[in-house]
Formats: structure tokens, sequence, C-alpha cells
């Protein structure tokens, strides 16, 4: 997904404590270690049932059909609640996994940082010694490639290679100047660690981060003996296409055994808490790499998720743009890590502070259109502070601007 942004706005900007009064549970609850004292509001309470109850609605309104969401607090998944069916006549429970999209790219991330720390890989060498896609082996800038650059979305690579026309890979800039979101980047750098560690990546991914944080029902091979579980995607007219498949028909079905680096895993709200816990605690690598992950290595530009000059403000971060694997704001001292997945039939996201050890999880199974519309009512139940509350109001906005003049064009 990407984002927009503009100016930044010098009153959010500030940390006046006048703008104090204007947050809620993210302001409080994961800047609030970066505050003066006199400046924090009482804590905030988790959804209340009253919130529980208009989530339901609000789920059904929209014709979402699965919803899991949670609440972190100090590391710990304090609440969750699940809506919806997982499949016809099976409610959604803890135990229903999603289909969580591009935030799949974090577990990419984190499997290569972690054996980045284990000393097996270097996040600045040369990927081309082990793995030069074929598309590529005529252009020199090949070698340019590392796997911080597939981290932070500076490959130069598209997101995809089907955008193009042919169907074959190309940079679209140089590798190492800018920003640009690239679901080929990941799918790069997982074929970089597999071929140099001569291990199929998802035995490393199992190796590094799965078994390790205990991701006993995350995946991101396609198993069709193993779907049971998983939230059953339908398409606009409720049409169920496949697990791992796209309304084109059989042909957009993913193979039996094939992973994908960039999307399609499928966890538990359980399952990915546990993950963003070890992620904020350096699980793995310890506090230089992590520090390294943090920092703003990317600036996204006209990408970004705040947008300090949009009214109604929003609290404006210091700092803001891609580390390595996560979105990053940075507040004073703290720092939030996030990241978003969307497809045609799931919209996703998660997030959690540092060092506040907490954060929001929200996972939606429904047509993507739909699931835009539910998923800033739902945020802003969970946490209506937050702020990528913002961002997901601004995509929904555009959706419908785009609606309303396809409804206003006269067909030719």
């Amino acid at each position: 997904m990407s984002s927009l942004s503009g100016l930044a706005d010098p009153f959010m900007c500030s940390r006046h404590l006048g703008a104090i009064s204007r947050l809620t549970i993210t302001a409080v609850l994961l800047l609030a270690s970066t505050l003066p004292a006199q400046a924090k509001a009482p804590r905030n309470a988790l959804p209340s049932a009253t919130d529980v109850r208009a989530i339901d609605r609000l789920v059904k309104r929209h014709s979402v059909v699965t919803a899991g969401m949670g609440v972190i607090r100090g590391g710990v998944l304090v609440w969750q609640h699940h809506a919806g069916e997982q499949s016809p006549g099976v409610p959604a429970s803890p135990a229903t996994r999603y289909n969580v999209a591009s935030i799949t790219k974090t577990v990419t991330a984190e499997t290569i940082l972690r054996l980045v720390g284990q000393g097996r890989l270097s996040l600045d060498e040369s990927m081309a010694a082990y793995w030069i896609d074929p598309d590529l082996a005529s252009d020199p800038r090949v070698r340019l490639l590392t796997p911080r650059m597939a981290l932070n979305h500076t490959t130069g690579l598209p997101n995809w290679r089907f955008f193009l026309r042919g169907g074959k890979l190309a940079f679209q800039q140089t590798p190492g100047e800018r920003y640009g979101y690239s679901g080929e980047g990941l799918d790069y750098v997982a074929r970089y660690a597999e071929r140099k560690l001569a291990t199929p990546f998802p035995d490393l991914v199992d190796e590094t981060v799965f078994k390790p944080i205990g991701m006993n029902h995350s995946s991101i091979v396609v198993h069709r003996g193993d779907t049971e579980t998983i939230a059953r995607p339908i398409d606009e007219r409720g049409v169920f296409h496949g697990y791992y498949c796209r309304p084109a028909g059989k042909a957009a079905c993913r193979a039996e055994g094939s992973y994908a680096a960039a999307d399609d895993m499928v966890t538990t709200v359980d399952d990915y808490a546990a993950f963003l816990r070890a992620v904020v605690d350096a699980k793995g690598y310890g506090p230089a790499l992590a520090a390294d992950r943090d920092r703003i290595q990317t600036d996204k530009a006209d990408q970004r998720v705040v947008d300090c000059a949009a009214r109604p403000a929003v609290l404006c971060p210091d700092a803001q743009g891609y580390g390595l694997g996560f979105n990053v704001l940075r507040y004073g001292d703290a720092v939030i890590l996030e990241h978003g997945g969307a497809d045609w039939s799931e919209l996703a996201v998660a997030y959690i502070a540092k060092p506040s050890r907490s954060g929001v999880i929200v996972f939606l199974n429904a047509p993507n259109r739909r699931a835009l519309a539910a998923m800033p009512e739902i945020l802003e139940r969970i946490d209506p502070g937050s702020p990528f509350l913002q961002e997901y109001r601004r995509w929904l906005a555009e959706a419908q601007a785009q609606e309303a003049k396809a409804a206003t064009t006269p067909k030719s």
C-alpha cells in the first residue's frame, strides 16, 4: 500500500503541552514515556463492551467476512476480538488464521536480520554473487543490490514485475537512489538468502523466526491440505475461488508447496502479537542491529504515513520514513514500528511502540473495498489516537472520489 503526505504543521510537530489533550490511546500509551509527567493523561481503557458491539455492527454493515483484532500492552496481548465467520457456519475465533498480505514482508525482514545477527548474512554485501534474477542479468546495476536495499525499499525494482509491459523484471531507478515500495525486492533477498545458505527460505523462516517465537499457526508456504482454519476469501459477488487463488480462475492459484516472501502469509492474532513482542525486544540479534532496523533509512517523500498539514490535525512525528522492514515514526525517544497489507480480499495493519511495547493488530478478510470502508471505523474504536487512522481515511476518500468520478464519466 502507498501513502501520501503534505508539509509539516509547526504546532502539531512541537511538544507543546497544549497538544496533549488531543491524544488518546496511541499518544498516551505509546508515547507517554517521552512526555513530562505533568502532561500525561489518565490511562485509557481497553475497548469496552460498547466498542465491541459497535465493531460487530460495522463488520456486518460493511459485509466484512472475517475480522480479527488485538491490543498489546507491555508486550502482552491483553485483548482480542473476532467477528464474522471463518467459513460458512464457522464463527471466527482466536484459532482463525488470516492472510495478511504485505505484512508477510516483516517476517522476511526479521528472518534476514536474525541471519545477519548470527553472522550468516551481511546487510551490505552485493547479492549478485549468490543470486541474479534472469530478467536482470544483462543490467550491470544488478551488482549494486544489497539486502539492506531490499529491506528499506530502495532496490529500484517495481512492486511486481507483472505490472510492467511484457511482465519482465526491470529497474525503475538506480538501486539505492530513493524509496520505491517493492515486493520484488523482498522476494529477491529471500532468493539470495536461500542460495547463499543452501537452505530453502521457508526453512530459514521456520528455523530463525517461527519456531523460536512460537508462531505455530503461521506459514508462508502453500499447504492445500491445511486450510481449514484460514479465513475464507470471497470476491465482491460472494464467490470463493479457492485459498491462495485470485478471481482470474484456476490459473491464478499458487502452486502447492510454493512460498512468497512478500505476500500471502497466514497467521493468527496471537502469533503476530508474539512476533511484534520479539521484534521490539530485539530477540535474535541484539540492540545494535535493532537500532539499525529502527533508524529511518529512507524518506518516503509524498508517501509518508502522517500528513502533518492535514485537517483535522494529528500528532506529527519528529521524523518518519522506512527502516529495515517497517515504517518508522519517531516521537522524541519513542518509536512506532508499523506495516500494513492489502490485496484483493484482505486488509491488515499492525504496529507496536518502543519503549512502551504497546500496539494494535487489525486483520480483515473481505473484498478490499469493503475492508477499506470498515478499517477506519474499527481502528477508531480500538485506538482513536492512532497515527495511522488518518492514512486509512485518506485512502478511503481517494477510493470514493475515484468511484464518484467513474460514475459520472460517460461510457464510450
